[in-house]
């Protein structure tokens, strides 16, 4: 009996060295610090695109119809710009989009900027959640708690996908810094692309109450890309939401 309980002991302890060995996470409450760690390491590591065709739609909150449409190219190279390729609709549309790409690009060249507003242990408090399926496919969900009032920080959720720990979205709020903004909601979905190791903001979607004015809906997607030549900020996906509440 006792040379049976030695071999199933030794057996569990082979089998934990495997999983470590493979990168498996270990269980709870190690896990949170794994998951965020190889997040940070995955994000390092992977490139973002540094040319960018996107479409912008502006509408209200609850409306199918589209107030105003803008198709922005965007060189994220220093020193960074961008121009306004089409645009239809009313002028409110591309006058927001603008705004959103200055902030964009202004973080995004800026590796101090791009620092601060990054997902990592320095800019928020993480939280543990379990696992939640997206598209059919599971993942680690996070709870993101900004350390400071900053209108490129998030409070929210994130999704991590398990092989590669880069985040294939992130839902939340942002608090406002402008008395005509109540409150803005936000979400943002990423593609990576393995084989040339990009990291893609694919789809965005940000509603701000705005007061007297209602609900506005921005929404963005990623009509074209090119490699990268720069190393991925994960800052860089947050500004798009955080310029619809600048003064």
């Amino acid at each position: 009996m006792r040379m049976t309980v030695t071999l199933k002991l030794l057996l569990m302890i082979v089998l934990t060295s495997v999983a470590f060995a493979q990168g498996s996470p270990p269980a709870a409450p190690a896990q949170l610090a794994f998951i965020v760690e190889h997040m940070e390491r995955a994000q390092a590591e992977v490139n973002i695109p540094n040319h960018v065709i996107r479409d912008y739609r502006l509408s209200h909150a609850n409306s199918a119809n589209v107030d105003s449409e803008v198709i922005a190219d965007i060189d994220f190279r220093a020193p960074g710009k961008y121009t306004v390729a089409k645009h239809s609709g009313s002028s409110m549309g591309a006058q927001l989009v603008k705004r959103v790409l200055d902030r964009e690009v202004g973080i995004t060249v800026s590796s101090q900027k791009s620092h601060s507003a990054a997902v990592t242990r320095e800019n928020y408090s993480f939280s543990y959640l379990g696992e939640a399926v997206l598209d059919g496919q599971s993942y680690y969900l996070l709870r993101l708690d900004p350390k400071r009032k900053q209108p490129e920080l998030i409070s929210g959720q994130a999704w991590v996908n398990k092989q590669s720990f880069l985040i294939r979205r992130i839902q939340g709020t942002i608090k406002s810094p402008s008395m005509w903004v109540k409150k803005i909601n936000a979400r943002f979905d990423f593609d990576f692309d393995r084989p040339r190791k990009m990291w893609v903001l694919s789809d965005m979607e940000a509603v701000a109450d705005v007061r007297f004015l209602g609900a506005r809906k921005l929404t963005s997607h990623v009509m074209n890309y090119e490699a990268a030549s720069v190393v991925a900020k994960s800052g860089t996906v947050v500004p798009v939401a955080a310029a619809l509440i600048s003064k």
